[in-house]
């Protein structure tokens, strides 16, 4: 009688908890803010590629600010980071990931601003809101001829709206300003860009 085979369960590990644990110690280190995050990249870039290897640099630097992993939490961590599969990640995926999570306060300028955008208030802003409230004709880009305001606005919507239904969801709002706000040190800064952009 032959056995089937069962495939190992993957052990489970608290992502959050890790990646809390992982930023904890960068700031102990001293690595706060945007040139404190690109100075750690820069160090664990070992052949200045601009990336970073994922199994060869990654293991280096996490030993290196004190964070020592088992084999299945550092495979757990390149699966996070790896989010194409091509075993790197760039500057920009590397301080996302790294920084500490977007505050509160960026978070309320980020729900002041969808409010605003949400007429109805049913938490899905219509592209017609959205065109209401920002106009491209105004980018620098547009007067110089060099790109058009339905070019500009199409990316914008891209930008946000992320599964390309037409429509952008609160938490696809805020999504999209978790990937900025990391390369944003000052709050004041955050607010102010906040208010310019959606004139709140």
């Amino acid at each position: 009688m032959s056995s089937t085979y069962v495939a190992p369960q993957r052990k489970y590990i608290d992502m959050s908890t890790l990646m809390n644990r992982i930023r904890q110690r960068i700031v102990e280190r001293g690595a706060v803010g945007i040139k404190g995050i690109g100075r750690l990249f820069r160090i664990a870039d070992d052949d200045n590629n601009k990336i970073i290897d994922l199994k060869n640099e990654l293991p280096k630097l996490m030993n290196d600010i004190g964070v020592i992993l088992n084999k299945t939490e550092l495979n757990e961590l390149i699966r996070l980071l790896d989010s194409n599969g091509n075993g790197t990640i760039d500057y920009d995926e590397f301080l996302y990931q790294m920084a500490p999570p977007m505050n509160e306060e960026r978070i309320k300028w980020c729900n002041k601003a969808f409010d605003k955008l949400d007429k109805d208030g049913s938490g899905v802003v219509a592209i017609e809101d959205f065109k209401m409230v920002y106009n491209p004709e105004s980018s620098e880009l547009v007067k110089m001829g060099k790109t058009t305001a339905g070019k500009i606005f199409a990316n914008l919507l891209a930008s946000y709206d992320t599964d390309a239904d037409g429509k952008i969801t609160r938490t696809e709002f805020i999504d999209y300003y978790r990937h900025i706000s990391p390369s944003i040190d000052n709050d004041e800064y955050f607010g102010l860009m906040m208010t310019n952009a959606w004139k709140l």
